[in-house]
């Protein structure tokens, strides 16, 4: 490491001396990308995403960060994921990683079939349905996704109040898949909250607008205690997250929504002391 470099980062942790991810009070150690670097085409990742974390909350999602930025690049109109020519070295690392996780996502011919009925999709001469179709979202996703979500919503937290977000705080998760996309040409959910104010700040490096790979909106009540990030990674998928820092207010909010629809309710629990945990 040259000196310059151990300079900047002893800057950095002086500035930054607390894991954001573990709630504030564990010292950092490493500098995590959060988004991950490998999400984005030549590893032009976003300026500002840089966050003081511990060893264990960078490198131990090490995993679900490379399934994400696998995901992350799957472009079911153009060839815009793969710009770089990195998608098959990701898959790779996801297969040795995960084994047998591409053939759970591959479907059957007789689901690719169906599914490209609905979707309007028709395979060019030589390619299978398969070939085409939508893709299974797994277990395996569902657990990457709200592992990442959770990490976002913890950097992004940190990015605009310079707090850590609390571990006795509440964080509620609902992601979508392209499929919103391909039937609708845009993500709905998005269009139930566009009446929200909130900051969508430009996603940038080195002058370069990012947008195409990761846009977010973020609100913020007017003492930071409640939450509000829609974000959404090229044409794969997008996610909303609710937050509260005051322990016991939003899950009250979760428990009537979910008496009144008798089930689990519509959210992934990412961070909950009283509701249990949850995959989505």
């Amino acid at each position: 490491m040259g000196i310059a470099t151990r300079k900047r980062r002893e800057a950095f942790f002086q500035k930054n001396p607390h894991c954001v991810f573990c709630g504030g009070g564990t010292p950092a150690t490493t500098v995590e990308h959060c988004p991950p670097r490998a999400m984005f085409q030549n590893r032009h990742w976003p300026e500002g995403f840089e966050f003081p974390s511990c060893d264990n909350c960078n490198h131990g999602t090490a995993d679900h960060d490379l399934l994400v930025s696998m995901i992350a690049r799957m472009d079911p109109f153009t060839e815009a994921g793969d710009r770089d020519g990195k998608l098959n070295g990701l898959m790779h690392g996801v297969h040795k990683q995960f084994p047998g996780l591409l053939q759970k996502m591959l479907p059957s011919a007789v689901e690719a079939r169906r599914s490209n009925r609905e979707f309007g999709i028709s395979p060019d001469p030589g390619q299978t349905h398969q070939e085409v179709g939508v893709v299974n979202v797994t277990d395996e996703m569902r657990e990457a996704v709200c592992v990442f979500a959770r990490k976002l919503a913890k950097g992004t937290y940190y990015l605009h109040t310079q707090q850590s977000f609390p571990n006795e705080g509440c964080l509620l998760l609902k992601w979508f898949t392209n499929s919103d996309l391909l039937l609708d040409g845009r993500y709905t959910t998005f269009d139930l909250l566009q009446h929200m104010a909130g900051e969508v700040p430009p996603i940038q490096r080195s002058g370069r607008y990012l947008g195409d790979q990761f846009e977010y909106k973020l609100s913020l009540s007017p003492d930071s205690d409640i939450l509000a990030l829609q974000a959404i990674f090229g044409k794969a998928f997008g996610l909303v997250i609710f937050g509260c820092t005051i322990p016991g207010k939003l899950e009250a909010s979760i428990e009537r929504l979910r008496e009144q629809n008798q089930n689990d309710g519509p959210f992934a629990v990412l961070q909950s002391r009283s509701l249990r945990n949850q995959i989505e």
